[in-house]
């Protein structure tokens, strides 16, 4: 009887393996080859002690014994499938990190392409003097002599500003720029006012737009943003 005892616990010990064992022989992502977990029937697993044991349950020792090889049994499948699911998860864990950073790379990767792309279509930067030249084009030119006799002051308006609907405008116009030629600059409030009477002749001119032939309405327009232009300037 010791010596049958005796070879069950030889037996028990090594199916009681913790599960940490188990996961300690394997290293993700290592040479190993990658654990395939399987937890397979107790049948399978153990045989129901049918290879050590086959004195069925005939007596009360051998009732003990099957009812000890059952227990050792589900201990053995329960640490078995304890290691598989640990290990499903650390795979689980270091796939879902592996598709982060493939997702990341991607992105940036895109990212990149997309902005190389765009510079491609932009061209090289304009230089300095492109953009002088540019600013330069927008801004309003000073009136020539013809158009403002800087001695006198006299407006020579366009065809279009000669209407009734510009002739208040016209006479404060005239007025302001007949006392620059003789003192020659406006002071800040003279400035502000032919800046304001400026803006009011534009904003007259453009509800005449529909109306107005479009190379005189240009020519007026250009005329009004001029003379505003040209009184920043002393004579």
């Amino acid at each position: 009887m010791k010596r049958t005892w005796l070879s069950l616990a030889v037996l028990i010990c090594p199916l009681l393996m913790p599960a940490q064992y188990v996961l300690s022989q394997y290293t993700p992502g290592g040479g190993s080859a990658p654990y395939q977990p399987a937890v397979p029937s107790s049948s399978e697993a153990y045989g129901g002690y049918g290879g050590y044991y086959d004195g069925g349950g005939t007596t009360a020792a051998g009732s003990a014994m099957q009812g000890m090889a059952s227990v050792v049994n589900a201990a053995g499948n329960y640490n078995l499938a304890t290691s598989a699911a640990a290990v499903n998860m650390t795979q689980a864990r270091k796939q879902g990190i592996e598709n982060y950073n493939s997702a990341v790379t991607t992105y940036y990767q895109t990212r990149e392409m997309n902005q190389a792309y765009q510079k491609a279509q932009r061209g090289p930067p304009p230089t300095r003097e492109q953009l002088n030249r540019l600013a330069q084009a927008g801004m309003p030119k000073a009136l020539e002599s013809q158009q403002l006799d800087l001695v006198t002051g006299e407006i020579s308006w366009p065809e279009l500003l000669k209407s009734n609907e510009f002739s208040s405008h016209c006479a404060e116009m005239q007025k302001a720029f007949t006392w620059r030629s003789h003192y020659g600059a406006f002071n800040y409030e003279q400035l502000a006012k032919v800046e304001s009477v400026a803006n009011a002749m534009l904003s007259q001119l453009k509800s005449q737009v529909r109306d107005a032939d479009p190379t005189a309405y240009s020519q007026a327009k250009n005329f009004i943003e001029s003379l505003a232009y040209t009184a920043r300037r002393p004579v």
